[in-house]
């Protein structure tokens, strides 16, 4: 199941990272929730999950080719 954790630290930066989920569904399930935070300050960090999901359909569309 897909979970979204966050933080929200002292200074009032807050930080939004998802578990459970990869690739664009991960930004897909965090976009509502950024749009209430409001501006972004700072860079998007995606986690190594996110990439491995993006290798895995590569790698799904390269063998049926």
């Amino acid at each position: 199941m897909k979970k979204m954790k966050i933080t929200v630290r002292k200074d009032g930066t807050q930080k939004v990272e998802v578990l459970n989920a990869s690739g664009d569904e991960c930004l897909a399930f965090t976009k509502e929730m950024e749009r209430r935070l409001g501006t972004q300050d700072g860079e998007r960090e995606l986690k190594p999950e996110f990439e491995q999901a993006e290798n895995v359909e590569e790698r799904n569309y390269e063998r049926g080719s």
